[in-house]
C-alpha cells in the first residue's frame, strides 16, 4: 500500500487528482490545502465537498493562506469563482481539522517514515514551512511529485512562469534545494496533451455520475483554455502529474537536471531555469529534480476513462 499526502489549491484538476489516487487504491492519508487558484476558504470547501462526493472521510488540513514573502493573485478567470466553474459548493458533513498543514506533514512524515509520498499540485508553501520546522522530513518523505515550472520558458501566469511556482517562488526555491527526491512535471510539457473535442464528446456521452461531474467541473476551464490560452481543448496538469505518480511508465522521457528558481520580484519571477548541459557552474553542480519531458497520452486517457466509469 502506498501512502500519499495530496497538497492542493482545490480547483477541478485537484479534485480529479484526488479521485485518481482513490480509484487506484492509493492510501491518501491527508489533504493539505494551500493558497493558490481561488479564495482560500472556497479551496477548503471544495476539498471537503470532493470527499463527500465519493463518500470518503480523509483529514483536510488548512495550511498557508499566503506565500512566505510575496503577494500573489488568485485566478478565478481560469477556473471560475468556485474553482470548478462558477458554482460555489458547500460541504454538508465534513469539516476541516484545526491542525496546520505544515504540522500535519511533519507528523505524517514520521508516522509513514520512508513510505510517505507528497503530491504537490499547488504552490509549495506548505512543504517549505514543514521543512523549515523540521529538516528531518527530507529523509522521511520518500518522494515529492511536483506539478510546476516550465522547462521551455512558456508560462501561464507570465510569459515565462508557471502559476504554482510563481505564486511562491521562495518556497519553491527552498523545496528544490532541500534534497527531496523530486519529479517535476512542467506546464509547457503537459499542454502538448490536451483533451480534444473528440475525447471531450466521448466523455460527455459516457453518462456516468463521474463523467457528468467531470463535464460540470471542466466546462469553464475548457472554455478558458481553448479561447484564451489557444490550447486545442483543455490540459490536465495536476491529473497528468498524479497519473505519473501512480504509474511512472506513463512518463516516456525523463531527465535528471538542476532546476534553479527565480525568486526575484522582476518580470522573470517564478521562472524555472533548467541546466540542460550539466554545466559545472556556480549555480549548478548536480541534478535536484527529475523532469518529465514526454508522456504516453493513450495510457493517461485510459486512466481517465477508467476513473469516469467508476460509478
Amino acid at each position: 500500500m502506498r501512502h500519499f499526502i495530496i497538497d492542493c489549491d482545490t480547483a477541478e484538476d485537484d479534485v480529479l487528482s484526488l479521485y485518481l489516487l482513490l480509484k487506484n487504491n492509493i492510501d491518501v492519508v491527508a489533504l493539505t490545502v494551500v493558497e493558490g487558484n481561488i479564495l482560500y476558504d472556497q479551496e477548503i470547501k471544495n476539498a471537503l465537498w470532493a470527499l463527500e462526493q465519493v463518500n470518503r472521510e480523509i483529514p483536510v488540513y488548512p495550511g498557508a493562506k499566503k506565500p512566505l514573502i510575496k503577494n500573489y493573485m488568485t485566478v478565478e478567470k481560469v477556473h471560475g469563482k468556485g474553482g470548478i466553474g462558477d458554482i460555489l459548493v458547500e460541504p454538508k458533513r465534513l469539516k476541516a481539522k484545526e491542525k496546520h498543514a505544515a504540522l500535519a506533514i511533519i507528523d505524517l512524515a514520521s508516522k509513514y517514515a520512508g513510505e510517505l509520498e507528497f503530491l504537490a499540485i499547488s504552490p509549495l508553501t506548505n512543504l517549505a514551512l514543514a521543512y523549515l520546522l523540521d529538516n528531518s522530513i527530507i529523509k522521511k518523505i520518500k518522494k515529492v511529485w511536483i506539478m510546476g515550472g516550465a522547462v521551455f520558458g512558456i508560462g501561464n501566469i507570465t510569459p515565462v512562469a508557471e502559476f504554482n511556482i510563481w505564486v511562491d517562488p521562495d518556497a519553491a526555491k527552498i523545496v528544490f534545494n532541500a534534497g527531496f527526491d523530486i519529479t517535476m512535471v512542467p506546464w509547457d510539457v503537459i499542454i502538448n496533451y490536451p483533451v480534444t473535442d473528440e475525447e471531450w464528446n466521448l466523455i460527455k456521452n459516457m453518462r456516468t455520475k463521474m463523467s457528468e461531474l467531470y463535464v460540470l467541473m471542466y466546462s469553464h476551464y475548457r472554455k478558458y483554455s481553448s479561447t484564451i490560452q489557444k490550447i486545442n481543448g483543455h490540459p490536465h496538469p495536476d491529473a497528468i502529474t498524479t497519473a505519473i505518480a501512480i504509474d511512472e511508465r506513463l512518463a516516456t522521457r525523463k531527465e535528471k537536471r538542476f532546476v534553479a528558481i527565480d525568486n526575484t520580484d522582476n518580470i522573470t519571477r517564478g521562472m524555472t531555469l533548467v541546466d540542460r548541459f550539466d554545466a559545472d557552474t556556480s549555480w549548478s553542480d548536480k541534478p535536484n529534480a527529475e523532469i518529465v519531458y514526454e508522456i504516453n497520452k493513450r495510457m493517461f486517457l485510459e486512466k481517465i476513462y477508467d476513473l469516469l466509469n467508476w460509478f
